[in-house]
């Protein structure tokens, strides 16, 4: 739990998310990050590096100044110490429902991340951007060799990030922001294949997705409770009986927890019964929801698309994974297992780090049309169940985030 307090802590404002995502790349004081980002007030964004650097997120750097333009003042710079996000072994502790919802939404992030490019018209700028995505079928030795090797690729990345900013030191040269696409799922094999706890249906909420997470992963209750409901049905009478004693809590603490569920997406009602040992009361029924669907003609990042943005061949493709990954969320199959990969970082490289990364991912294509080939040759002799795995690449220069007010 200690992680997910940590995670809570990123979450509950979406700027941190911002601030530890940025600071990971390169070193910035709140004064940087403002005038390049927003974010209120230089002094708003220096109480969010605070509360960041108090719980481990970020950390001094040096200090600059007086003098220049900060006349009197000392500037703090500072680099994040992790990525906000959730390793294997926590990931595997999570209720099925907040997997599923984490994943569609951070296939939904990539979505919007990938259509800026395309519109700003740096996808295509440098020689070697690409955007590749089938859908294979593999024994369990080929999925988890392809799986592994995407989760190889994602460190390796941030380490070759590391290198072009030592090097650039020496050198002067200019950095420039990169998108890299790492895709890893299981699809479903059959259109009516079904797999996961049965989920009351989502709904879209205006209520930030981190922030709704936060809620959860700050208090053990809380994620105590959405396991139950993942469960089955849960109640605040059934919870309270089975729990109440372990967290020392009553009907009424436990009765705040069920609403602030509800309130922020995690559970809904499905059924409600009075009488027998509930004399004249009425006891509400809970299910964990799944994630918010909703017709991507009309909402999301799908939405109202240009019509040379329509046309060109690698959104297509996207929308093709789009697709694939909407029916693997739909039947839970995204979810079954814990190797999935859903990655689209953000690094900054020089030239030679663009050069390395594209060989890398030329070599990570090369290693899945090869498996394919071994696993077909495999299977004759096994005959073991196929899995049906989506996996895509790419790499593109990214334009800088928007500025916010």
């Amino acid at each position: 739990m200690e992680h997910l307090r940590r995670l809570a802590v990123v979450f509950a404002v979406p700027i941190r998310l911002k601030i530890v995502t940025e600071l990971y790349q390169r070193e910035m004081s709140p004064k940087q990050f403002y005038e390049e980002f927003g974010g209120g007030s230089v002094a708003r964004v220096a109480q969010h590096f605070e509360r960041l650097r108090k719980t481990g997120w970020l950390r001094n750097v040096r200090n600059e100044g007086p003098g220049g333009a900060r006349r009197g003042a000392t500037e703090t710079i500072y680099r994040a110490t992790d990525l906000a996000f959730c390793d294997r072994d926590t990931w595997t502790v999570l209720p099925y429902s907040i997997r599923a919802a984490f994943s569609w939404n951070a296939f939904e992030e990539i979505a919007e991340q990938l259509r800026r490019p395309m519109e700003a018209l740096t996808f295509q700028v440098r020689p070697g951007s690409h955007l590749t995505g089938s859908r294979l079928l593999l024994d369990q030795v080929g999925y988890l060799r392809v799986a592994e090797t995407m989760v190889h690729e994602f460190a390796w990345q941030y380490e070759e990030q590391e290198d072009a900013q030592r090097w650039v030191f020496h050198t002067g040269e200019e950095l420039f922001r990169v998108g890299t696409l790492l895709l890893a799922f299981e699809s479903p094999i059959h259109d009516e294949q079904q797999v996961g706890p049965v989920l009351a249906g989502g709904e879209e909420l205006m209520i930030p997705f981190p922030v709704r997470v936060s809620k959860v992963f700050e208090d053990e209750v809380c994620m105590q409770i959405i396991d139950e409901a993942n469960r089955g049905e849960a109640s605040v009478p059934l919870f309270h009986a089975k729990f109440g004693k372990r967290f020392d809590l009553d009907r009424n603490a436990i009765r705040r927890r069920f609403k602030k569920l509800v309130d922020f997406g995690w559970l809904r009602m499905v059924g409600c019964e009075t009488g027998g040992r509930r004399r004249g009361a009425v006891e509400k029924f809970y299910r964990a929801t799944g994630p918010a669907f909703y017709d991507e003609d009309k909402r999301g990042p799908w939405a109202n698309v240009p019509d040379a943005l329509a046309s060109a061949a690698d959104w297509k493709t996207f929308v093709q994974l789009s697709k694939w990954a909407k029916d693997a969320a739909a039947t839970g199959t995204l979810n079954r297992r814990d190797d999935l990969c859903l990655a689209l970082p953000i690094l900054s490289l020089d030239q030679q780090g663009w050069e390395n990364v594209i060989g890398s991912l030329g070599q990570l294509l090369a290693l899945i049309r090869k498996e394919e080939d071994l696993v077909r040759a495999r299977m004759r002799k096994s005959g073991e169940t196929p899995i049906a795995m989506v996996a895509a690449l790419g790499a593109f220069e990214t334009p800088m985030p928007i500025k916010e007010p």
